[in-house]
């Protein structure tokens, strides 16, 4: 693992950035689910909801079509699950464990877009809740991962591994100890991981600012320049060559930021922000923009809000 020391952090101004629009609202809102974009369709699977006080767990499909603008509603999943992580590839969307109501779930499933049908895929290697997964060529990486979501003292540094479906391994650990609720993206053959947070000794929380790149080739680690402020619960996607990274939590509460992350001159830069500041609203790319659902907008409450942003002309890659 290669380390090497930072400079201050350092902020550049936006000169075309992201033109945001608010689309039809999800039927249900949600935070937490498993997500994925295919060919401009939109799926959320499963997630938390708030109501009357009370936090459910669910096995809804909500399904968008981003060229009609509309929801409808897709096959439940075969039990509750949130916080798990989750991939897409070959029309595919795979969520590798959750938890449901005081439960903890193991199991793989995943969802067959053309047909529109769940089938079990085996097991995780680990309870996984706030862990997260980034899929590169044929290979399915898993990142970290917790036994509870709420006590994080138990949260594994673990990098896993599995190709074609085969058996898991582990090839790496995280290099600042375990971490949960980073964003995850993959870009020019590397996985990005930022910020994050932990739970050193019991009720302590703290968001974390480092910034890494891994290498699947090699399973090593590079130390990339910190965030501007320390976070957890924003997400990643990567366009243009950049890294995009959308809202989360901050010291100061839940922000509506949007930085991108240029890797060749290790540097962040400050874009038109979300129409609302929330945390883990995913991001996927279709035709020329940005499009997400969903998302925490405040302790105890969830979003029903989609939005789309739409990136500047020539910049999609």
């Amino acid at each position: 693992m290669l380390v090497r020391l930072l400079p201050a952090t350092f902020l550049l101004a936006s000169i075309s950035g992201l033109e945001w629009s608010t689309k039809a609202p999800l039927p249900r809102a949600q935070a937490g689910g498993a997500a994925g974009m295919f060919d401009g369709t939109l799926i959320i699977a499963g997630g938390t909801s708030w109501k009357d006080n009370r936090k459910h767990w669910l096995r809804d499909v909500q399904v968008y079509d981003a060229r009609g603008d509309h929801w409808r509603e897709g096959p439940s999943l075969p039990e509750p699950l949130a916080y798990g992580p989750f991939a897409q590839a070959d029309g595919k969307l795979e969520i590798y464990g959750g938890s449901g109501e005081g439960t903890v779930s193991r199991r793989i499933w995943s969802l067959d877009v053309s047909r529109m049908r769940w089938r079990a895929q085996g097991e995780a290697p680990a309870p996984l809740l706030l862990g997260r997964a980034a899929r590169e060529g044929r290979r399915v990486f898993l990142f970290g991962g917790c036994p509870d979501a709420a006590d994080l003292t138990g949260c594994s540094d673990a990098v896993r591994m599995r190709e074609d479906g085969g058996a898991w391994r582990q090839v790496a650990r995280l290099p600042a100890g375990p971490v949960a609720l980073p964003a995850v993206t993959a870009l020019d053959g590397r996985i990005f991981l930022f910020g994050g947070c932990s739970m050193p000794e019991p009720g302590k929380l703290i968001n974390r600012a480092e910034a890494w790149a891994f290498d699947p080739r090699n399973f090593g680690w590079r130390r990339l320049r910190d965030l501007p402020s320390a976070r957890r619960g924003h997400t990643a996607v990567s366009a243009a060559g950049k890294v995009f990274l959308f809202g989360g939590y901050t010291a100061a509460g839940f922000t509506a930021e949007v930085l991108s992350y240029d890797p060749g001159r290790d540097a962040y830069t400050a874009e038109p922000p979300m129409p609302a500041a929330m945390t883990s609203i995913e991001f996927f790319r279709y035709n020329g923009a940005f499009w997400g659902a969903g998302g925490e907008d405040r302790m105890r409450s969830r979003s029903a809000r989609t939005f789309s942003a739409v990136l500047p002309a020539g910049a999609e890659r």
